[in-house]
């Protein structure tokens, strides 16, 4: 019974995804990445910094419905010392035929090579507008709400990403 349910389950997103599919988009733009960490030290206190960088990727947009729909991304980010990987599954808001608002959780992975805490999963939140069929702009801002190991503990990181994307419809 399970593997019956298993199956229609899977062809009914598989049937949903192929028709209600608007399309493939890669995307390119700035960010600006700020950490701040929590020393724990009345002398010293906390210290935090700010780097700009880009980020380039693509995302896949679904339809869920005409005022809904849901796009998930990989991105790669370079800032200076903290090259990331950024999954954010955005759902999107028409406000209107051009506007949307976006939320949504977004996974990171730092591929550089610190100890334990290379995971992070934020809660990202922001804008976007549709100038034409493929073109569009972006804005969000992600904030951390948890990061693996013992890192995590006193590091928070977040983003703000600004950027351009082109959709193959």
């Amino acid at each position: 019974m399970r593997k019956l349910f298993i199956c229609c389950l899977f062809s009914l997103v598989i049937s949903t995804i192929s028709f209600a599919q608007e399309g493939f988009a890669v995307k390119a733009g700035v960010n600006n990445v700020s950490i701040s960490v929590d020393v724990d030290d009345d002398f010293f206190g906390d210290t935090s910094d700010s780097e700009l960088g880009f980020f380039v990727g693509a995302g896949y947009n679904f339809v869920v419905c005409e005022t809904v729909d849901i796009e998930p991304s990989v991105l790669l980010s370079f800032v200076d010392d903290l090259t990331s990987l950024y999954i954010p599954i955005m759902a999107k808001y028409k406000v209107s035929e051009d506007f949307n608002i976006q939320a949504g959780p977004q996974i990171n992975y730092l591929l550089e090579d610190l100890p334990d805490g290379e995971f992070g999963l934020d809660i990202a939140f922001g804008g976007g507008y549709q100038i034409d069929a493929n073109w569009s702009v972006e804005a969000r801002y992600g904030f951390q709400v948890a990061r693996g190991g013992n890192f995590g503990d006193f590091v928070n990181i977040n983003t703000l990403t600004a950027g351009v994307g082109y959709r193959f419809n």
